[in-house]
């Protein structure tokens, strides 16, 4: 009946509608039987839903027209008794802007677009609870509509959003994205990068024309320091401006920082009785007077409600006896669990806070630190450094430093590693850098801080990285690019590589050690795998997390791969993974002192016992070189270093 095209070619310019070819051939300008066969290709049966005479708004586009559109004001068409007496609709020709618009035939757009308005299907529960809330925000906020578009004319407006209803935040970031509450699609990006406000991962093709929105989650600022949050809000200002919207379901205050900074607070409370009634009156065509005559016999609290539990209630075909039943059921199980939470301890924490700009009201929530714990839950093993002087005393320590340990009980460090070249050079040199860096006499960026290793499987790479966690004396968090990759989903994904690195920022200074990072893909030879856009995205957030001083101060970045060839290059650029050490197998002389490091004090032992007389000449170990076994062939070449240009 209709077909749409973006105007200008461009979605982001919004979508205009024009009369189809086929509607021309198949209506006959008779609203009732063009009634039947607009019934017939919606696959619609029995009764029609009608709305009444209520006017509705519809852009076409209108080439004389200032901007190029212009507005039509439809309702429904045909009388009752037009129907009966099948009269032939005479051509609808409507005034606007000094210029008449209507066909001869009368099959003209408001013509179309009432017919197909009459046959429009119920409201989904969820889109019309979600709108009831919005307008209901919007409507105790704002004295008028003047002051909203006022405040929404900026080219990036700050708008924070509350209704203290679970599920709130998804469903308004999925909205947003089908074009259900703004007039036009967006593309959705989270300021925090985190995952997007709708949870889905959309191909960067299909977003790309699409108007760009910066998102916020309520639940999201709650559990992430102001310091975090001023740092990523500047970000996202100096970026290409676009508008910010805090889409916030907590029934606590958010941190000032966002409350007293957004330019337009709108805030309303949660589901009521009259918003219950009023969803049912839209859903389901049941007057709110018989809604309230059931509410009121039944005398249930509907503040407890979710958008699931909309979605499970109101359903067609079911009455309001039945619907409230349902929507009564589901608070009394909610209240139910919160019981039996209480006695097993798990009950949340009663906390007074302000609510929007300096409201006061008492609810209770789950308590912020289990919310931080549950935000780290990515995958990160804490490795804390074993002190030297606990292995050995003073005279173990002074044998660790030379390199040369006399006890049992002997300390893995990069001082008693064999076998590693440039990358106990490296060790040894940030060592030295870390203490001048505690001491302010040496900036981080200065440093040489993030190190690749690659080499075959079993060649000590996470050795190393404890052993490195020993030298320096700083905690080490080891997890890996196929941890991160558990999930799937791309929003969960980027959640876990960000977690990895907040935690490492909380423990500063610290050993972030990520093996199989060649997991995480590269850029090049785009189009040649599925997904391209998918492994594109884990990359451009590596990047981000490892550039910038300021970022990652405190964080010794060391990576671990068996193929440094799948990694992308621009993590092996300047100020990145910059300083590359590739580990051989383990020559003779390297295996002996591996050897001599596990076996300690019982090296001489071991080698006494050895049976002189029936070992071959050829085969026997050349004699001891200042108590130490020594061999006379030439050993390997040490690895070499690959560094890049330092940060001067």
């Amino acid at each position: 009946m209709l077909t749409s095209a973006f105007v200008g070619g461009e979605e982001r310019k919004g979508t205009v509608w024009q009369i189809a070819d086929q509607a021309r051939h198949v209506l006959t300008g008779t609203p009732a039987l063009d009634r039947k066969t607009v019934a017939r290709m919606m696959g619609a049966s029995g009764a029609l839903r009608r709305r009444g005479d209520e006017p509705v708004t519809f852009i076409v586009p209108d080439e004389d027209a200032a901007d190029g559109m212009v507005t039509f004001e439809c309702r429904t068409i045909g009388a009752p008794d037009e129907q009966q007496t099948g009269k032939t609709r005479k051509a609808r020709r409507v005034k606007v802007g000094g210029r008449t618009v209507g066909a001869a035939s009368g099959i003209d757009f408001p013509y179309v677009a009432a017919l197909l308005r009459e046959h429009l299907p119920p409201p989904n529960p969820v889109h019309a609870a979600v709108a009831l809330l919005v307008a209901r925000a919007v409507g105790s906020s704002l004295p008028d509509t003047a002051a909203l578009i006022e405040a929404l004319r900026p080219a990036a407006p700050f708008v924070l959003l509350k209704a203290p209803v679970p599920r709130f935040e998804l469903c308004v970031g999925m909205m947003l994205e089908d074009g259900l509450l703004l007039p036009f699609r967006a593309a959705l990006e989270d300021v925090l990068r985190d995952n997007p406000l709708s949870g889905r991962y959309r191909q960067q093709q299909s977003v790309l024309s699409r108007r760009k929105l910066k998102t916020l989650s309520g639940i999201t600022v709650g559990f992430t320091d102001d310091k975090d949050i001023r740092q990523y809000l500047r970000q996202t200002l100096l970026d290409e401006p676009a508008p910010i919207f805090l889409v916030d379901e907590t029934p606590f205050a958010l941190t000032p920082v966002v409350t007293e900074t957004a330019d337009l607070v709108l805030e309303c409370t949660g589901i009521d009785r009259a918003m219950v009634a009023e969803l049912l009156h839209v859903c389901a065509g049941i007057p709110p007077k018989q809604s309230f005559a059931v509410m009121d016999d039944m005398a249930f609290d509907p503040a407890a409600l979710t958008i699931d539990d909309v979605a499970l209630a109101v359903r067609p075909g079911r009455n309001a006896e039945q619907t409230l039943s349902i929507l009564a059921m589901l608070v009394e199980r909610l209240a139910t669990e919160e019981d039996e939470d209480r006695k097993d301890g798990r009950s949340a924490t009663g906390r007074k806070q302000r609510s929007g700009k300096g409201r006061a009201s008492e609810t209770t929530w789950h308590s912020k630190e289990a919310a931080k714990k549950k935000r780290q839950d990515v995958g990160v093993e804490v490795v804390e450094p074993v002190a030297i002087n606990a292995v050995g005393g003073d005279e173990g320590a002074k044998a660790v430093a030379a390199g040369k340990p006399t006890a049992k009980e002997r300390l893995l460090s990069v001082e008693t590693l064999a076998g590693y070249g440039p990358a106990s050079d490296w060790a040894l040199d940030l060592k030295a850098d870390l203490s001048l860096w505690r001491d302010g006499k040496l900036r981080w960026d200065e440093m040489s801080t993030k190190l690749l290793l690659s080499g075959p499987p079993g060649t000590g790479k996470t050795t190393f990285a404890r052993a490195l966690c020993n030298t320096l004396q700083v905690p080490l968090l080891a997890t890996s690019v196929a941890h991160w990759l558990e999930p799937g989903y791309l929003g969960d994904v980027l959640k876990r590589m960000s977690g990895a690195f907040t935690i490492a920022r909380d423990r500063a200074p610290a050993i972030l050690f990520i093996d199989e990072i060649d997991n995480i893909g590269t850029r090049q030879g785009a189009g040649s795998r599925n997904y391209d856009d998918y492994w594109a995205s884990l990359i451009n957030r590596m990047l981000e997390l490892l550039d910038g001083a300021s970022r990652s101060e405190g964080i010794i970045v060391v990576g671990a791969t068996n193929l440094p060839e799948k990694i992308d290059p621009a993590l092996l650029r300047s100020g990145r993974l910059e300083t590359h050490v590739r580990i051989p197998m383990p020559d003779a002389e390297t295996l002996i002192s591996i050897l001599g490091h596990h076996l300690g004090t019982d090296l001489d032992a071991v080698l006494a016992s050895a049976p002189a007389t029936t070992t071959p000449r050829r085969l026997r170990p050349p004699p001891p070189i200042n108590g130490k076994p020594s061999v006379r062939r030439k050993s390997a070449p040490k690895p070499q270093a690959e560094k890049g240009p330092r940060h001067d």
